[in-house]
């Protein structure tokens, strides 16, 4: 037999605002029981009073309602150094044998080992080179016969740093996501150190990202900026 109980539990954690008005106690119960009540229903297979759907909100207030402070989705990240590099590009290759063999010439050649911006990540299935944009010509020469699948330019690259105490608490990397989703800003690619970020983005984005980490800064220090 599916508890309401459960089906309401279950419903409430799958979305991050609804939770989050839940543990700050902003959730009016009633008229959130209302818009899931269809939703409960069809998981619990059988008719359900809105009634009975507040019930279950309350009792789990009262019996998760501290854990569920505990476990905010977005803990307090506090970064200490946002910097950017414009004038990148992305450059997406098959991950063949072959391309692999091309991508260690590259990481030999003097005129890439020695730049200052050059990020590859080695998937499953491909292989994505993202450096300075003036680079590019000269990684499609290295990599021939390969064909590049995707060219991307007019990107930047936005790379906060954080204490490595942040390693070991959840959803940090959400956070900083997060922030960037609610400005409806697209990704490119996310690459990751032991304690820096790096989110790339397109260049007309740049500004309102650098806003919105820029917001996660603690105290009264000011973000470095390198262009």
């Amino acid at each position: 037999m599916i508890k309401i109980s459960d089906v309401v539990r279950e419903i409430l954690y799958s979305s991050e605002i609804a939770l989050s008005a839940f543990n700050d106690g902003y959730l009016n119960l009633s008229a959130y029981a209302a818009s899931i009540r269809p939703a409960v229903e069809a998981r619990a297979k059988k008719p359900v009073k809105i009634g009975s759907i507040v019930v279950a909100l309350s009792r789990l207030k009262k019996s998760e309602g501290k854990a569920a402070k505990r476990k905010s989705l977005l803990p307090d990240v506090a970064i200490e150094d946002l910097s950017v590099k414009s004038g990148l590009a992305e450059i997406a290759f098959d991950r063949t044998a072959a391309n692999l063999g091309r991508l260690r010439e590259l990481y030999r050649d003097p005129a890439i080992s020695t730049g200052d911006f050059f990020m590859v990540t080695q998937g499953t299935g491909e292989i994505t080179i993202i450096a300075l944009d003036t680079a590019l010509p000269h990684i499609s020469r290295v990599m021939r016969p390969g064909r590049a699948k995707a060219t991307i330019r007019n990107l930047v690259g936005l790379t906060a740093r954080f204490d490595p105490k942040y390693l070991a608490i959840p959803n940090v990397i959400f956070t900083f996501v997060r922030r960037l989703a609610l400005k409806r800003i697209n990704i490119a690619e996310i690459v990751s150190t032991y304690t820096e970020l790096t989110f790339i983005i397109d260049q007309k984005d740049l500004q309102e990202a650098f806003l919105a980490l820029n917001e996660l800064f603690g105290g009264d220090r000011n973000p470095s900026q390198k262009f």
